[in-house]
Parts: C-alpha cells; structure tokens; sequence
C-alpha cells in the first residue's frame, strides 16, 4: 500500500517523473515495486536494474536485456522496448531506472561515471516526455541536486529512531500537481513487501455484531482478544499479571482500540470486568463503546464501573459511586471485587486509568494503593490493565511492578506502540470493524 498522494501522482493522463532517494537499505527499491504493482497490470513497465540479477524476485517485470556500452546503445533499446508497449497496451509505460548511479557506470564503464550521469538524467527525462511515460529514477544520493529540480516529484526514505527502535518513513518532498494531506508516512517492508500507514481512525459500524470469544491460548494466560498481541505475548495476559500502558502526548485516546477487544472478549467468555476510567472518559461512554458487541446478558452484571458521583442522582445498576475519599472508595472497589468473584470467579480483568486517580487523590496515595494491588494481584488468577498518560509523576514509580509494560506514540499519525517490558520492536495498531465488531492488527514495522 502506497501513500495515496503516490497514487494520484502517477494518476495524470500524461507522464510523470518521480525522483526516489535514500541511504541503502532503506526501502527503495522495494517501494519502487509497490508502485508498479499499483501501476503494472498490463505489464506495461520497463525496469533497468544493471546491479540485480534478473533471476531474482524482481524479475517478475519486463527488463531491458543487452550490453550497454554508451548512452545511445542504451536509449535504442529502451525506445524498442517502450515501442513494443504502445502496440499492445493502452496505458502509458512505466521506466524505472534502479539506480541511475549504477546505470551511469555501466553505460560509462570508466572513472567518468558522475559526469555521464548528469548527461543520462538529461537523454532519460527527454525522452520519457516524448514517448509519454512515467519515469521512476533511484539514487542514493541524499542531498539535493540538479535533478531534484527537474523531475516533477521527490521522496525519500529514510530509517528514524524511536526509543532506540528503528522506524522507517518515507517524505514526500515535492509531488506536482497533488494536494499533500499530509508530507511524511511510516512504513514497513514486513513480509517483503512496502506498506505506508494511514492516518488512524475509528469508524463504528451501523450494523453491529458480537463476535465469537477467543478462548484463552493455553492455561496460565487470559486471551487478550486479539491474535497478533496473544503471539506477542506468547499466549496472552499472564494470569496474576500487572499490565501497565503508557500513553504519550498526541496520542489521545486512540490507545483504547488496543484495549476494546479485550473487555469485548473478556465479558463475551462470562468473566467479570471492573473499570476506573482515565480522565476524559466515562463509565457511560465505555458502556456506549463496549455493549453493542456483548449483548446486555454479557454486559450487565458482568461489567462495573467506578467514578466519584454523587450518591442522591440516579446512577445506573453498573456504576459504583466513588466519593471523592480514597479510603472509602477503595474499600468500594474491593468489596465489589469480591462480590464480582464470588459471582464469577477468576480470571477477573481490572481496567485502572491512573490518570484520573492522581487527579481525584494525589499521586502519592495513589502510588501506595496501586503497589498494594499489584502485589495482591500477583497471588492470584486476575488481571489488571492500567494506564498513564503524559507527564504523570506517577508513571515512574509504577513501572517497575509491571509484568508488562508497554508504550504508545503517534508517529506522523500513525498509532504505533512497542514493549518496554518484555523488550520488543514497534507494531502499527490498526483497527477495522468489517465484521461488524473491532478487529485489531499489530503489524511488525520491520
């Protein structure tokens, strides 16, 4: 999948140039052949590659065969080849030129290569005007040169840090003629092939359904409701664990796509779920996100939530009120607890929003309180899911309870996350409710 604005790039009736820079190793050529994918159906490409051998994956494209000995040698067999494409295709070819520095070597055969190439830009960019086609050009040369100015679009791929794990991107630079609704994407070449990412977003179906539960992959661990995430963590939640999600600025409160399928799961199998939202979230709202893919027979009953209220409104049969002082609520938490497991027994999943439990007591009750619960819960069959956002004090001082801990960014849009505890690379999170309910995959960004 290439970005969009690639797409509507090469979409023009007429041809385009398309200059693609980067450092070795970060994805060109692999990039290249996404577009051609995109753009080759009638095998209307040409690609001129003098550093692969044609016997390898790429050969699947029409290459130009032959010694090049000069420019002219090359130009005559490129102009048949391009000739031979017009007979029998309506659509205008595709030249890729990977890369023009190893073309400009073969084509020169002496020390003089870099000034042949200056030469060969200008004989390629003419005649891809000529016999209208589209022109995809490759270097590793990351700085900006004449041709950048010539051509009608530049990318390029770089790979970027992120917490000492490598992320790739693609910017684009120039593209002519496109509205950019955005200048840079990540991406990944899992499974060998390009994937730029998308904006993430939600979009809830009309027609909801209730899914089929995943059951828990073996005995010691409570399935987290989504396959990628059970084989990343061998199998799911640890039973007796303390899971701890770390949510940084920008990312809002996309984070609980992750999370969704899980409390959808965990109540779709006849378990119990106890949930302190995170600030600018209510225990309505989660009711509003969660019930459409249960049923109310999985819902009520099962589900309890807790916020400080007050105790004369009307408040729902699965709301707890909480006061506002943390001793009395946390004696309410746990007695509901219990009553929760005497009902159902164990697993029983705990979603605690850190955040808003600083706010309500302070940072330092609450640092006591979850050290408590992390120990208590380490002697049973239970599971607690607890989240800090930006700039909590707290985050530091719970970390190191954590059976798990894990960390979510916004990278150019894209929500990402990856393993502190166990140590792991990055996952693009993305969600889709084709089915009818969340679906989530976490895709490698390898």
């Amino acid at each position: 999948m290439i970005p969009g604005e690639v797409k509507g790039f090469f979409s023009s009736q007429f041809g385009k140039s398309l200059l693609v820079k980067g450092k070795p190793g970060t994805g060109k050529t692999t990039f290249v052949f996404g577009i051609l994918d995109e753009l080759c159906s009638e095998g209307n490409c040409v690609y001129i590659s003098p550093r692969i051998d044609k016997s390898s994956e790429y050969g699947k494209y029409p290459w130009i065969e032959g010694d090049f000995n000069n420019n002219e040698d090359f130009l005559r067999m490129l102009a048949t080849r391009v000739r031979e494409i017009w007979e029998v295709s309506d659509s205008k070819p595709t030249i890729v030129v990977d890369s023009i520095d190893s073309l400009s070597i073969a084509t020169t055969r002496s020390a003089d290569w870099e000034d042949n190439k200056f030469e060969l830009e200008r004989l390629l960019f003419d005649f891809s005007r000529k016999v209208n086609a589209d022109l995809i050009m490759i270097t590793e040369q990351t700085g900006v040169t004449s041709l950048d100015y010539l051509v009608d679009g530049v990318v390029s791929l770089e790979i970027a840090d992120i917490s000492g794990r490598d992320i790739r991107k693609i910017n684009l630079l120039k593209m002519r003629g496109v509205e950019l609704s955005q200048s840079r994407y990540p991406f990944t070449l899992d499974g060998g092939t390009f994937r730029s990412f998308e904006p993430f977003k939600v979009a809830y179906p009309e027609q909801t359904q209730v899914p089929q539960p995943l059951p828990d992959p073996i005995e010691s661990k409570v399935s987290t409701g989504i396959h990628d995430f059970d084989e990343i963590l061998g199998g799911g939640y640890q039973k007796g664990s303390f899971n701890l999600f770390e949510i940084t600025s920008g990312v809002g409160d996309s984070f609980y796509s992750l999370l969704l399928p899980t409390f959808i799961n965990h109540l779709n199998l006849g378990r119990g779920l106890l949930s302190l939202p995170t600030e600018g979230t209510s225990v309505e709202t989660e009711k509003r996100l969660i019930s459409p893919f249960t049923g109310d027979d999985n819902f009520h009953g099962r589900f309890t939530g807790f916020e400080i209220r007050d105790a004369k409104g009307m408040i729902p049969p699965y709301i707890e009120p909480f006061s506002g002082n943390v001793y009395k609520d946390m004696d309410v938490f746990h007695k509901s607890k219990n009553e929760m497991m005497r009902q159902y027994g164990s697993p029983l999943l705990d979603y605690i929003g850190l955040d808003s439990m600083e706010y309500d007591y302070g940072w330092e009750s609450v640092g006591s309180i979850i050290g408590q619960m992390a120990s208590i819960t380490k002697t049973t069959d239970n599971v607690v899911l607890a989240v800090t956002k930006y700039g909590q004090r707290i985050t530091e001082s719970v970390a190191h309870m954590a059976t798990t801990h894990w960390k979510f960014e916004n990278v150019d849009k894209t929500l990402v996350m990856y393993g502190i505890v166990p140590q792991t690379g990055v996952f693009a999170v993305q969600m889709d409710f084709l089915s009818g309910y969340p679906q989530v995959s976490l895709i490698p960004m390898k």
